[in-house]
């Protein structure tokens, strides 16, 4: 079923949300915890046959680190040897990918789906007698030694070009999948990493030596000199095919070392604004590795989507909706709105994310109009000590100004949801008493914050679509 155009991962499966909503996120486990175990084959999925490759073709550098790729540990950004799925594993791609684990609310179908699905690694469940941990390192020594994933045989850089529909309209998105030497002071982030999460990708990575999924980040490049150098690159086409959610995945090896070289030498005084992937950086920083592999576009692109996390509040006793908006209306003009969930909401979602000042919706249960929209007219004093980037971030007004400061409502009575429709539906069901619809955080809010080296509040940026998990793998021992 399809609704307003776009299908988003539930579980593996495909349902219906209106443009403006995006992939539901998983909810977490504690690290190290056991996940229901999934019968498949094998634990890894995989018949035991002879060896299929030798040591280094089965990922296993055995060169020191200092002499891994022949280079100086100065560079910047440089090619790597991919892990990559080999020979006739490579078919039927799409059935092997997945979406990076924190947007994964069940793994279940991934398993389902193909035996050697890269969830496995991403979001292992664990197997009889063992961790989670320790069933994905089972599954990945399996992998390497049946030669289901060999290192690619050239040094090489990956182009990854993703093309959906967004309002209608057909974009696309195009990036340099590189190794990028890690460091302070180039590569920015916006987003305060969760420590059950940060934990949990740190044993896993640690465990595997692997960097199961990749870091997304942005550079600025308003010359478009690095899209001019990736269409003249030499490309080997490796794979090419529309996924669950109907969105065409071209992925491309690049072994010519004079492009490589000039791509590398156009993105080495960029910097980069982390998009996605804080928790695998963090942990990679955490590990002390040089490097770390990296999804790098253009932040300026036509591509770059980024889409609202809904807010939903339980309110303490005595604040029904009348007297919210009397709380309210000294900060915004209040208007009644119609709303009608799919096209309609959408509608509303995208009114208010190109609006120029802040504006928002609050949705009540059984009320009449249930549905207002209120325009900011004065500021709301709420964080007097934090950065003024901070307090005129819009969702930060809403989140920290809103429901916080105005309306008292605690933080374990906030819930995310990218679909606004489902917001709603909570609220219908009960189980909260409003529904906040916020508008998306621009890319030049990111900017803005991560050069301020600031922090926004929890689920401010939802960046569509998602880097695939399994199309490359970064092995860094």
């Amino acid at each position: 079923m399809r609704r307003g155009g776009r299908r988003l991962y539930v579980g593996g499966h495909t349902a219906s949300r209106a443009p403006h909503s995006a992939i539901p996120f998983r909810r977490e486990s504690k690290p190290g915890g056991v996940r229901q175990h999934c019968s498949f084959r094998s634990r890894a999925g995989v018949k035991r046959e002879r060896r299929a490759c030798g040591a280094h073709a089965a990922g296993i550098d055995t060169r020191p680190a200092f002499m891994v790729n022949n280079r100086s540990m100065s560079e910047l950004v440089r090619p790597f040897k991919g892990l990559l799925y080999n020979g006739k594993y490579a078919a039927d791609i799409a059935g092997k990918v997945c979406p990076p684990f924190d947007i994964i609310p069940d793994p279940r179908p991934y398993y389902d789906r193909d035996p050697l699905n890269a969830i496995r690694l991403e979001l292992p469940l664990a197997a009889v007698g063992e961790d989670v941990y320790g069933t994905a390192k089972e599954t990945l020594d399996a992998w390497l030694a049946e030669g289901v994933l060999c290192l690619d045989s050239r040094e090489s850089v990956y182009i990854y070009e993703q093309a959906f529909t967004l309002g209608g309209k057909v974009r696309r998105r195009r990036g340099v999948i590189a190794l990028v030497r890690l460091g302070p002071g180039r590569i920015l982030t916006h987003e305060e990493t969760r420590r059950a999460a940060r934990e949990d990708r740190r044993r896993l990575i640690k465990r595997l030596g692997v960097l199961t999924s990749l870091v997304f980040s942005m550079y600025e490049d308003r010359s478009k000199e690095i899209e001019r150098l990736i269409d003249a690159a030499p490309k080997e086409l490796l794979y090419d095919f529309t996924d669950e959610l109907s969105i065409g995945n071209k992925f491309y090896r690049v072994s010519d070392p004079a492009a490589i070289g000039t791509l590398a030498s156009a993105m080495k005084d960029k910097k980069l604004y982390v998009a996605d992937g804080h928790h695998r950086l963090s942990v990679a920083l955490d590990l002390k590795l040089p490097y770390a592999a990296m999804y790098l576009t253009d932040m300026r692109g036509d591509g770059i989507a980024i889409l609202p996390y809904h807010r939903t509040a339980r309110l303490k006793a005595g604040m029904a909706a009348d007297r919210v908006l009397d709380v309210l209306s000294p900060y915004f003009d209040i208007a009644p709105a119609e709303y009608a969930p799919g096209a309609v909401c959408e509608r509303l979602i995208e009114g208010i994310s190109s609006a120029p000042g802040l504006s928002f919706f609050l949705y009540f249960k059984g009320e009449k109009p249930g549905v207002f929209r209120l325009t900011q007219k004065k500021a709301i004093d709420f964080d007097p000590e934090s950065h003024p980037a901070l307090r005129a971030l819009k969702v930060s007004v809403v989140h920290r100004g809103v429901l916080k400061r105005l309306l008292g409502v605690d933080d374990d009575a906030i819930s995310y949801f990218n679909d606004a429709d489902e917001a709603a539906g909570v609220v219908d069901a009960g189980a909260a008493d409003l529904a906040v619809f916020v508008p998306a955080t621009s890319v030049e809010e990111v900017k803005t914050i991560a050069d301020n080296g600031l922090f926004m509040p929890p689920k401010s940026t939802y960046f569509y679509p998602k880097i695939l998990t399994g199309l490359v793998f970064h092995r860094y021992v």
